[in-house]
């Protein structure tokens, strides 16, 4: 303190982060105590959810039943003949369409659906066998039982929607024009889907490829960790079935299995945090400091950072991987040099459970992410709002005070949504560990993962390997995705650029 017992600049500086590390841990404590909160409100008012969900179920048979007993002959025809309550109402292209999709489903459904429904409850049952006269019988394939299966119970599930949908909506032109109202039309239902639903014409297309390249494999993927599908199940020489949880029995309860999963996991949120941070904080400092004032050759420095970013990443990670490897430049200029007598395993060592190989991924890492975070912090301080700055000044704030107070909230706050994101991704960042020590060291302790395998990169070997263990691997897949949904949508909803989005506008 000074003698007037005002804070000095530094002291002020110092305060501020300080503060901000204390606002961040509590955050952090928050979001861990918000978790099991949840978690217990959840099963505390679950009587009351299911007990809402009930209602919910029975106001909908309800509004069908009311529309049975109270629709007009077309409504009541419509149980049978998808459409008729809209003809009933003079949409006739709408009737005619809703007719002819529900005639197309009888007929998949009497073609095919029936027997891939069939199939995804058998998962096949004839396997493929070899002729005595050298020919081969085809047999049944599980993997394909199993994907048309989830396909045709996601289309029996849309069609179902669409089913009661025109019931109900048929009603409602029913009552409408009962009432002396007048229905839209089909040239009326098409300009209101050019005009102010023109947002459901352009989304259409794009909900049905999340529905056909996310929905349907991620459903798949689940679908298969409930199976033993593995290199002795390998179709269609020889089927997989049904199995139900014993694979997450075997995950986490079984000694080996488990014991590599906690190591790998805790491993994969150590690495992630750090390699997180560390370029956060190393791409703020470099963008400070080619942005502060005086700094001549600006242009020049960007460029070189840019320069890391346009040379693919697999070609720096595989410069590094042999610069430091172990009969690399850096080991070779040591051992002539004297100071070392054999090769330092930068990326071999298992010494302290290889704790130097991860410590040098961590530090390759800030080459090639440190570049993006500085990018992205160089155009939020080029666009502060200088009337911030200059309000600070009129207050008598110096450059200290401006910095703590304006430019590092500012960056927090706009780089949020960014910073869960880059945290995300390095959970799943398979190409670093991959190309840098293929997940090594090995070691007997684990199954089928090295000290530094991730998640992600232990699914690919338990895939890859001649095991193929495809059902553990799946159950992997389910946790990361678990882990790394709920870590981005409740850390985004506790973040202020979620809360208070206008603050800075």
């Amino acid at each position: 303190m000074t003698e007037n017992g005002r804070m000095s600049n530094l002291q002020y500086f110092f305060y501020s982060i300080g503060r901000s590390f204390a606002k961040l841990g509590k955050k952090i404590a928050t979001f861990f105590v918000n978790i099991g909160l949840s978690i217990f409100y959840f099963f505390r008012n679950f009587p009351r959810n299911a007990k809402r969900c009930v209602f919910a179920v029975g106001r909908f048979f309800g509004n069908l039943a009311e529309a049975f007993v109270r629709g007009s002959v077309f409504v009541k025809l419509s149980f049978i003949f998808m459409g008729a309550g809209a003809i009933g109402a003079k949409q006739y292209v709408k009737g005619v369409v809703l007719f002819l999709l529900e005639a197309a489903f009888i007929t998949f459904m009497a073609l095919l659906g029936a027997d891939c429904l069939v199939g995804l409850g058998t998962l096949g049952t004839q396997t493929t066998m070899t002729l005595p006269s050298g020919g081969v019988k085809m047999g049944d394939n599980s993997m394909l039982f199993l994907l048309y299966g989830i396909a045709t119970v996601l289309i029996l599930i849309g069609f179902v929607a669409l089913y009661f949908g025109s019931i109900l909506s048929g009603y409602t032109c029913c009552k409408t024009l009962r009432a002396g109202g007048k229905v839209n039309g089909f040239r009326d239902d098409m300009r209101a889907l050019l005009d102010e639903k023109f947002y459901v014409t352009l989304l259409i297309l794009p909900i049905v490829g999340v529905l056909a390249f996310t929905v349907l494999p991620l459903i798949y993927m689940i679908m298969i960790s409930f199976t033993n599908f593995d290199a002795e199940h390998q179709p269609p020489s020889k089927l997989f079935d049904w199995i139900g949880f014993r694979n997450f029995v075997n995950i986490f309860a079984k000694s080996e299995l488990s014991t590599t999963f906690g190591s790998v996991f805790i491993w994969t949120i150590i690495w992630a945090f750090f390699a997180t941070f560390s370029n956060y904080i190393g791409g703020i400092i470099v963008a400070l400091m080619i942005n502060k004032k005086g700094i001549r050759g600006k242009a020049l420095f960007r460029t070189i950072f840019v320069l890391t970013i346009a040379i693919p990443q697999f070609v720096s990670l595989l410069v590094m991987r042999n610069f430091l490897g172990d009969w690399g430049p850096v080991n070779g200029l040591l051992m002539k040099w004297g100071w070392i007598k054999e090769p330092i395993g930068f990326f071999t060592s298992s010494k302290n459970q290889a704790l130097l190989p991860k410590v040098m991924i961590i530090l390759v890492n800030l080459w090639v992410g440190i570049p993006f975070t500085m990018l992205i912090t160089t155009g939020i301080l080029l666009n502060i709002p200088e009337d911030l700055y200059e309000a600070a000044r009129i207050d008598g704030a110096n450059t200290i005070r401006l910095f703590a107070s304006i430019t590092i909230p500012y960056i927090l706050f706009i780089t949020a949504p960014y910073l869960i994101t880059q945290f995300i991704g390095n959970i799943n960042n398979f190409n670093l560990i991959y190309l840098l020590t293929g997940g090594g060291p090995t070691t007997l302790d684990f199954y089928k993962a090295g000290r530094t395998d991730l998640l992600v990169t232990w699914l690919f070997k338990l895939t890859t390997d001649v095991n193929k263990d495809y059902n553990l691997a799946s159950v992997i897949g389910i946790f990361t995705f678990l882990i790394s949904a709920a870590i981005s949508l409740l850390t985004y909803t506790q973040t202020n650029s979620y809360k208070n989005e206008g603050d800075f506008a």
